[in-house]
């Protein structure tokens, strides 16, 4: 679903968020008869499977709600004029999301388990 989406990551979570927006309106299009009707291939499943998720919204949500200030302080940062109070006043802001989202990130049922993994040599 977000193969639209750009190189930059901020870009992914710009595409998420605006998938987030139009959730009803993807919801109505998987639903409609002249969408049953168009041949399904395998990524087309899955992207129906996705949309009719609600924890996967839910999980999206979360996410969202806990980086949307960082995001915002990114866009400061490629601005072409002075903005360092603002980016320091959205650093406190992504800061205070991620505290607050912390119960809803860390929900294994919403994420799933964190799996004990190696990365470059360090183990985790």
């Amino acid at each position: 679903m977000l193969r639209g989406a750009g190189t930059r990551f901020a870009m992914w979570f710009y595409a998420i968020h605006q998938h987030l927006h139009q959730k009803r309106a993807l919801k109505a299009t998987i639903h409609s008869p002249a969408f049953s009707s168009v041949a399904h291939n395998s990524r087309v499943a899955l992207s129906i499977q996705d949309i009719e998720d609600e924890k996967f919204w839910k999980a999206i949500y979360c996410l969202l709600r806990a980086v949307f200030p960082a995001l915002k302080a990114l866009c400061y940062c490629d601005a072409n004029f002075p903005a360092m109070d603002k980016v320091f006043y959205l650093a406190y802001r992504a800061n205070d999301a991620i505290l607050k989202s912390a119960m809803d990130l860390d929900d294994v049922g919403l994420f799933g388990p964190m799996q004990k993994t190696e990365i470059s040599g360090i183990r985790l």
